[in-house]
């Protein structure tokens, strides 16, 4: 199941024309990422050589701290579930994504066409994604998948 039939419900249309524009601008244009929009919720459209790792918020902290120790921080965030709070940590498609059996049992990871919820403004009340490590115009790469993963590892 992706992640996108997995967070809470957002009603409120009332702000869709102030946050669509700098969603797009800021996500699409600056990063180059393919957007869908669900309402006022712009969701990433997994493909195009990225992919997320998603964990239980538990063990997305330590696997975003060995990432960074290592250099190899990209682009995390903190998504609201059904199962509760996740973190997704963007990657770079870099081979074959290993079957779920070869995954640590709470690693998930989720492409090619699947949709991950995007901050869209902080200042939002009903917001389901808030990012631990912002995407940074300046470093736009993302961490290999197999880096990631092995960060997701158990030490």
């Amino acid at each position: 199941m992706s992640l996108d039939q997995q967070v809470l419900p957002d009603e409120s249309l009332s702000s869709r024309d102030s946050i669509r524009p700098r969603g797009d601008a800021f996500y699409g244009r600056l990063f180059g990422w393919s957007l869908k929009w669900r309402g006022t919720q712009p969701f990433l459209v997994l493909g195009n050589g990225i992919c997320a790792v998603t964990l239980p918020k538990i063990h997305g902290n330590q696997v975003v701290a060995r990432l960074a120790e290592t250099g190899c921080e990209g682009p995390a965030m903190t998504v609201l579930t059904q199962q509760g709070p996740r973190v997704a940590v963007l990657a770079e498609t870099d081979g074959l994504i290993p079957p779920r059996i070869a995954l640590p049992r709470h690693v998930e990871v989720l492409a090619w066409g699947a949709l991950l919820p995007l901050p869209a403004d902080s200042g939002r009340v009903e917001a389901h994604a808030e990012w631990l490590v912002e995407p940074d115009p300046r470093q736009r790469w993302l961490p290999s998948l197999d880096a990631v993963l092995s960060g997701a590892r158990p030490r």
